[in-house]
């Protein structure tokens, strides 16, 4: 799941920061972060739908924070918006903006792992498995295992890291709606969907997966399809 933590003064709490990947570890859930100091950083790359929740450290800034959420609000009506401050002063303009919580500073583990439940159970995106009919079998299929997904004919074929194969009757469409919220997945082609976390090298119009398999880059979009890539992969580092 893709993540904003936004904060005008250029200072990203790490504590904050750290309960997030407690959180993630202690839940076997992932998400990829990026953090903003400044709007204008943030307004060129933002999107609907490009994120799930954002975060707003309101620091000595929250008019600043209030007038960036009031416009993000404008642009995407159901992303999540949580608050964190140190007193209550914007609590009433927070929840004007239909904020899912305003926690006060110093955050605690426990009060945001309970946020966070929240949240996540409302938006459906702590699922670790998917379920196909693989030869009139339900099958249930570990997300993280998969490696990309291809389809050959009426069949898609989804490949795991232990070198499996899953086929199932399913569209391929179908697949990419049941994974729409884990970010690790991406469309690159009308008949692929790879898990970047699989991804070992670029070439000019392909993908070589960890397995040496070599996965076609649609030529319509190629570039934008590249680019998603390289953000990911910087954010690994």
């Amino acid at each position: 799941m893709h993540i904003a933590y936004f904060c005008f003064n250029n200072f990203i709490n790490k504590n904050i920061l750290k309960y997030f990947e407690e959180y993630c570890l202690f839940k076997d859930f992932k998400f990829v972060i990026d953090k903003f100091n400044s709007d204008c950083q943030f307004f060129k790359v933002f999107e609907p739908k490009k994120y799930r929740i954002i975060f707003f450290d309101m620091a000595n800034n929250g008019k600043m924070c209030i007038e960036a959420a009031k416009k993000i609000r404008e642009i995407d009506s159901n992303v999540i918006l949580i608050f964190f401050a140190s007193n209550k002063y914007y609590a009433y303009d927070a929840f004007l903006l239909y904020a899912a919580d305003y926690i006060f500073k110093p955050v605690k583990y426990e009060r945001l792992e309970k946020t966070l439940d929240k949240v996540l159970k409302n938006i459906n995106v702590l699922k670790k498995y998917i379920t196909v009919n693989n030869n009139k079998i339900n099958t249930k299929i570990t997300v993280a295992n998969i490696m990309y997904i291809e389809v050959i004919g009426n069949i898609s074929c989804i490949h795991l890291s232990s070198n499996n194969i899953v086929k199932a009757y399913i569209t391929l469409s179908e697949l990419e709606e049941m994974l729409s919220n884990n970010p690790l997945f991406l469309r690159i082609h009308k008949s692929y969907i790879v898990n970047m976390e699989y991804i070992d090298s670029m070439e000019k119009n392909s993908f070589i997966m960890k397995n040496g398999d070599v996965i076609a880059i649609r030529k319509n979009n190629c570039k934008e399809i590249k680019k998603t890539y390289q953000r990911f992969s910087l954010r690994k580092r």
